[in-house]
């Protein structure tokens, strides 16, 4: 914990707050929540360096991270933010790696999180851009190309829906992908997290604030 608290202070200039430290020590054992109830202004995004950091010790992680929200405007801030987090990665003396891409309207399509499926990617989007591909219906793809995106999408994937409390619909259908490929045996399946301010949905493996958060002066 304390080499993670360091490699987040050479990213962020700054030490984690400790439900960061404590969703890292998930993450590396393999126990991805399903539901992460955060306010706003604690750096939700953060998750994205913290499941990148995760995965450095552990590489069963989902090898993509795909952060699905709502809003364009939310979904630029996110691609600023984990291209910021990428330009300071060589601080941590680690070759890593790493396709940034952003899935929205009006938007073009970079394509690095597609050209190889071995490469670590973060993927940021709307709701819409990413379920049409997942769903093998990808907006502005063409034929052949459907199938490719939602196997990039729907393999060994992370999918971090960001407010899924304003999209209750899409949340399920995450939700019943992940299902279905569990029932069927599926060796990478999605994994699927919910993340929101106000969560409508609990779990037994849910994941929030703790007492060191709310005993933190930066979080009072």
């Amino acid at each position: 914990m304390d080499k993670f608290a360091d490699l987040f202070r050479s990213v962020f200039e700054r030490p984690p707050f400790p439900w960061q430290a404590a969703l890292y020590e998930r993450l590396v054992a393999g126990d991805i929540p399903s539901v992460a109830t955060l306010p706003t202004g604690l750096g939700k995004t953060s998750i994205i360096a913290i499941w990148l950091l995760a995965r450095l010790v552990n590489p069963n992680l989902p090898r993509r991270l795909v952060y699905v929200v709502n809003r364009r405007t939310v979904v630029d801030q996110t691609t600023r933010e984990v291209e910021r987090l990428v330009e300071n990665l060589p601080k941590l003396g680690r070759d890593l790696s790493v396709a940034v891409s952003t899935l929205r309207g009006q938007f073009v399509d970079n394509r690095e999180w597609s050209a190889d499926p071995s490469r670590p990617a973060v993927i940021c989007g709307t709701v819409d851009m990413i379920g049409s591909r997942l769903l093998f219906s990808g907006y502005g793809a063409g034929f052949k190309t459907r199938p490719m995106y939602a196997g990039f999408l729907g393999q060994d994937a992370l999918f971090v829906h960001d407010e899924a409390h304003l999209e209750p619909a899409f949340q399920k259908v995450l939700e019943h992908v992940q299902e279905t490929q569990r029932a069927d045996g599926d060796p990478w399946p999605i994994r699927v997290m919910a993340l929101s301010a106000t969560a409508r949905q609990t779990g037994s493996d849910a994941f929030s604030l703790g007492a060191a958060d709310h005993a933190n002066p930066v979080v009072k």
